[in-house]
C-alpha cells in the first residue's frame, strides 16, 4: 500500500495506492456490498468507497487490534462507520440469513449482519484451507434450504473473490466439490511474487 497526498481547494487530502494483487480482487467486484474478510487496516474496502466502487463494506477481522486500526483508518479518511462497518468476527461467523447473530467466542456482534445483503465476499492473503474453512462457514439455511423439497425461490448468489497464499489446489477441489462454478482463476504479479485470484459463485442458491 501507498499514500498520496493531493491538494483540493488548498486542502491536503489522504487517498490509498493498492498493488495489482489487490487491483486484480477489485476487478472481480460485481456489485456494491461487500464483506471483506480478514480485512486488517481496511485499505481496499477504503480504496474502494473512495474510488466509488461501492455503496457499503463490512470490514471483519478476527483480531481486537486490526479491528481498532480498522477504526482509525476510518477516522483518517473521513468515512462514516455505517459505510464501512468494522466487526470483529471469526471469518463470516456473524453472518446469518435470519439476523440471528454470534460472534467471535460467543460474544454478541456489535453490528447485525444478513448474509442476503452482499453482492461480494471477498477472502485474500489466507491460505487455501482457511478460505475453506471460512466459506463453510456460510449459513446452512442459504446453503442447504435448495435441497428440501420445499417452496423455493431462485435468487443472485454472492460472489466470491479468493486470494489464496497456499494451498491453491485444496481451494480449487473445495470449490469444485461444494457446488461452485469457477468465474475467473487468474495469476498476478505483484512486488515479485505471483498471486493467484479466483472469483467463484455458488451454484443453485435458493431461499424460501
Amino acid at each position: 500500500m501507498s499514500l498520496q497526498h493531493k491538494i483540493f481547494g488548498g486542502e491536503f487530502k489522504i487517498y490509498i495506492n493498492i498493488d495489482a494483487r489487490l487491483k486484480a480482487v477489485s476487478s472481480m467486484i460485481c456489485g456494491d456490498i461487500i464483506a471483506d474478510v480478514g480485512s486488517d487496516h481496511a485499505y481496499l474496502p477504503v480504496w474502494l468507497y473512495l474510488n466509488n466502487k461501492i455503496k457499503k463494506a463490512y470490514a471483519l477481522d478476527i483480531s481486537e487490534n486490526c479491528v481498532n486500526r480498522i477504526k482509525i483508518n476510518l477516522k483518517k479518511y473521513n468515512i462514516p462507520e455505517d459505510i464501512i462497518i468494522p466487526v470483529l468476527s471469526d471469518g463470516l461467523a456473524c453472518f446469518d440469513s435470519d439476523r440471528h447473530v454470534v460472534g467471535t467466542s460467543g460474544s454478541p456482534c456489535p453490528t447485525l449482519f444478513n448474509f442476503y445483503e452482499l453482492t461480494d465476499i471477498i477472502i485474500a492473503g489466507m491460505g487455501g484451507e482457511t478460505i475453506a474453512g471460512i466459506i463453510s462457514q456460510i449459513p446452512v439455511n442459504v446453503n442447504e434450504n435448495f435441497l428440501n423439497g420445499a417452496s423455493r425461490t431462485p435468487r443472485p448468489t454472492a460472489n466470491f473473490i479468493l486470494q489464496p497464499n497456499s494451498k491453491i489446489i485444496t481451494l480449487r477441489e473445495f470449490l469444485y466439490d461444494n457446488n461452485f462454478e469457477i468465474i475467473q482463476d487468474i495469476t498476478v504479479e505483484s512486488k515479485k511474487r505471483r498471486y493467484t485470484v479466483i472469483n467463484a459463485r455458488l451454484r443453485n442458491l435458493y431461499i424460501k
